[in-house]
């Protein structure tokens, strides 16, 4: 008994060891990067020069987990996260996701977070890659989920995925020519682990890299408080990984996913440390952002407001659409386009005039975070519903 308790004593001093260095390192990169270099202005400006955080959950065979904890925690387009999906569930056979776990995954995107591409079978890119050559990785690894993506669809809704922005490397292994396969042909920005200073500009094309925050990591959060505090005196952005969101006292084992399944339910986070970091980022007045956001990139769900919204950017063309460019208009017609979910909305930040006659949308909560919206005509069937709000109709 006694040797027992000697070997666990051992472990513990270990854990807080591993971690002690782990976020030292961090911290110390991050406070030389700002310290020899000029600190940008903290203007308060969303989705442009606001520093701020993104929580990037992998492995999507935890879906259950992330609705079941996450939806009401995050909100509505509230405190948004990235969730990175694969097309099979890690265990139960490794059969490809059900239809429940597909629309558990768009009612999350319909709150306003980001599904992002995480390998069809989660394959060890570094690895793949090596032993069957690069093409073989895209080929196998890469494309199958970009077609699993664009086939699904959500059982009632019958909303569909959007296309994915920004890929994480399962288990954050990868090396440069990875990289420079994937971005800009594939993603816009791919997301690894640390890197030296761990602090991502806006509009950065490439390479993200992350804080693991999983509880195997992370045993006191004031490592973090220190790290955000950082992030926003440098003016940039940080991405928190984590995995599983789960509570304390839950067993790993009471999944029933066997015996294979421990190791990965060493990843895991409780929604209250969760809840702890998002209080703190608050009080900071820092901004929570998708990774595509991080990468500049504005998304929609409705793809006849997109076909609306590229007609009033300057190259209509191009695979990305820019969020500081939407955020420079100041009058959008669209009336009659079939439109019917207001997603991407958010991010015309300075738009004053707007026209929704004659579409087929029933939500419209998103408007609300447009400040500067000062004449909005909406679908007459709806406009009882929003007689309330400060708007000129």
């Amino acid at each position: 008994m006694k040797s027992q308790l000697v070997i666990t004593l051992r472990k513990v001093k270990s854990r807080y060891y591993h971690q002690y260095k782990y976020f030292k390192n961090i911290i110390h990169q991050m406070e030389k990067r700002i310290y020899t270099s000029n600190l940008k202005s903290n203007k308060k400006t969303t989705y442009l020069n606001k520093p701020g955080i993104s929580f990037s959950f992998d492995d999507s065979f935890r879906v259950k987990q992330w609705y079941k904890y996450g939806k009401d925690l995050f909100g509505f387009y509230d405190v948004k996260a990235t969730f990175n999906i694969n097309a099979f569930h890690h265990f139960e056979g490794q059969r490809e996701h059900s239809q429940d776990e597909i629309d558990l995954l768009l009612d999350l995107q319909a709150n306003g977070h980001e599904i992002a591409h995480h390998g069809y079978k989660h394959q060890n890119a570094n690895t793949y890659s090596n032993e069957k050559g690069i093409s073989s990785w895209i080929e196998d690894d890469i494309k199958p989920l970009f077609t699993w993506i664009e086939n699904q669809s959500h059982s009632k809704t019958k909303e569909k995925f959007k296309k994915p922005v920004t890929y994480a490397f399962p288990y954050a292994q990868f090396n440069e020519e990875n990289i420079k396969e994937l971005v800009p042909k594939y993603f816009k920005a791919v997301r690894g682990h640390l890197s030296e200073n761990n602090l991502i500009p806006f509009n950065y094309t490439g390479f993200f890299p992350s804080i693991i925050i999983d509880s195997k990591n992370l045993t006191d959060v004031k490592y973090i408080k220190r790290i955000m505090k950082l992030a926003k005196k440098s003016g940039d952005n940080l991405v928190f990984m984590c995995h599983s969101l789960i509570p304390e006292e839950i067993n790993w084992k009471d999944f029933g996913w066997g015996e294979d399944s421990l190791a990965a339910g060493e990843w895991r986070i409780s929604p209250k440390v969760i809840q702890e970091i998002i209080d703190e980022a608050k009080k900071l007045d820092l901004e929570f952002y998708t990774t595509a956001e991080i990468a500049g990139i504005a998304t929609f769900i409705d793809k006849n407001l997109e076909i609306c919204v590229r007609e009033y950017i300057s190259n209509p063309d191009d695979p990305w659409i820019s969020i500081s460019e939407l955020s420079m208009i100041r009058e959008l017609d669209l009336s009659r386009k079939n439109i019917y979910n207001l997603d991407g909305m958010q991010y015309f930040i300075n738009l004053e005039k707007l026209n929704l006659k004659d579409n087929h949308i029933s939500d419209f909560r998103i408007l609300e975070k447009l400040n500067n919206l000062k004449d909005l005509v909406l679908p007459l069937i709806f406009l009882s519903k929003f007689l309330t709000l400060d708007l000129i109709f």
